[in-house]
C-alpha cells in the first residue's frame, strides 16, 4: 500500500506522520511518500507601489530551505521501518498539490493532520485537509 503523508512541520502533522509510521510497519510491503508543499500566502505579495517590491527569488528560496529541514523531521520518524521512503517537495496551493500528489505516485491513502500552521487562513478559507477530504479521489486518513 503506499502512503501519501502530507506535511507542514505542525503538531497535527507531527502526529499525523507518527500514526502513518504504525500504519506503514503493520502493513505488508508498504511504500511511503512525505510530500511537503510550499506556499507563499497573497498576503506576502504586499501592495503596489514602488517601496513594496518583493525579491520573490529569495523568498521562494528560504521557503523551499525552511520546507526541506520539515521534510527531513518527517522523514526521520520513519527510520528503523524497512519500507521504502520517499520525499518529495512542491510548490503550489497546499489542497490542490496534495491531491495532485496523490495521483500522480498513485497513492492509495492520504495521510493528513487537521489542523496545520496556517490556522487564521482556515478560520477564513476553510482547512487544507478538509479541502483534501473532499477533494481527493482515494481515503484520507485525517488525525488530531
Amino acid at each position: 500500500m503506499r502512503l501519501l503523508v502530507a506535511t507542514d512541520g505542525s503538531p497535527h502533522a507531527l502526529r499525523a506522520a507518527a500514526l502513518a509510521v504504525r500504519l506503514a510497519g503493520e502493513l505488508r510491503e508498504a511504500e511511503v511518500v512525505v510530500l511537503n508543499v510550499g506556499h507563499i500566502p497573497a498576503v506576502a505579495y504586499g501592495g503596489s507601489g514602488p517601496d513594496t517590491m518583493v525579491n520573490f527569488g529569495v523568498l521562494e528560496e528560504g521557503l523551499e530551505r525552511e520546507n526541506q529541514a520539515i521534510l527531513d523531521s518527517a522523514v526521520q520518524q520513519f527510520a528503523g521501518l524497512n519500507v521504502p521512503v520517499t520525499r518529495q517537495y512542491r510548490s503550489g496551493e497546499p489542497a490542490a498539490t496534495i491531491i495532485d500528489a496523490a495521483k500522480d505516485v498513485q497513492a492509495e491513502i492520504i495521510v493528513i493532520g487537521c489542523r496545520g500552521l496556517g490556522q487564521l487562513g482556515g478560520l477564513i478559507l476553510g482547512s487544507v485537509s478538509e479541502r483534501v477530504l473532499h477533494g481527493a479521489s482515494v481515503p484520507v486518513l485525517v488525525v488530531r
